[in-house]
Parts: C-alpha cells; sequence; structure tokens
C-alpha cells in the first residue's frame, strides 16, 4: 500500500515518472463502464494522466484497502463536474492490481462495494 501512496503523492506533485516506472508496459486502465476510452498500454495511461494534470484533476486519498494483490483507493477529488466519473459519499474508487510493485491493470468502479468486489473476484 505503501506504493500506491507514493505513487499518488509523485503524481499529486506533477511527477508522473514513479507511475512510468510502476506501469507493465501491457498495463490497463478499465473505466468504470468499458468503451473506446480505455487505456491498452502504459503509454496510453500516462497520456491520459498527463492531459488530466494539465487540467488540474487532483484529489486526496481517503481510503486504501490491500486485498490480495489488489488495492482498492479511494479518493476525494478536489473537483468534480455532473456525469463524470460516479462518485460514492463524494469519493471516487479504484482498483490498483499489482504483480510485486508493477502495476498490471487500473479499474475505475461505481462505489466502495462495486471496488471491493471487483478486488475480490478473481
Amino acid at each position: 500500500m505503501q506504493l500506491i501512496r507514493d505513487l499518488w503523492d509523485a503524481r499529486s506533485r506533477g511527477d508522473l515518472e514513479p507511475l512510468r516506472a510502476a506501469l507493465t508496459p501491457d498495463a490497463k486502465w478499465r473505466a468504470v463502464k468499458d468503451g473506446p476510452w480505455n487505456c491498452e498500454s502504459a503509454a496510453a495511461i500516462i497520456d491520459v494522466m498527463t492531459r488530466q494534470l494539465a487540467d488540474g484533476l487532483s484529489g486526496q486519498i481517503e481510503d486504501v484497502s490491500e486485498i490480495g494483490d489488489r488495492v482498492v483507493v479511494g479518493f476525494r477529488p478536489d473537483r468534480h463536474s455532473p456525469g463524470a466519473w460516479p462518485l460514492d459519499n463524494g469519493i471516487r474508487y479504484l482498483v490498483v492490481s499489482l504483480a510485486g510493485d508493477r502495476v498490471t491493470e487500473l479499474k475505475g468502479c461505481a462505489g466502495r462495494a462495486a471496488a471491493l468486489a471487483y478486488a475480490e473476484s478473481a
């Protein structure tokens, strides 16, 4: 879980290099609902995160739960647009799948219950 906090802290400072180093080349970022907006590579993930940083998307981690080789991250965004990623009591949820200290997948979830269920699925 410290890896996730370290990556988040670096991203908050505008430094995506630690994340770039932690992503496997074939890492995926799946949205709450799958679609053409999913990222299918580490390069695509970094591209989207770079744009998000430029747009000022930021927030604070509120909750981190480790479930096997997955980590559920709940974070409170500093701002939220109507129709954007769903919030659960003001918090966004993301499940991070790990292989050792490498990130293989990010999965957006509609709420804490959905994130926990995804993290517990194999």
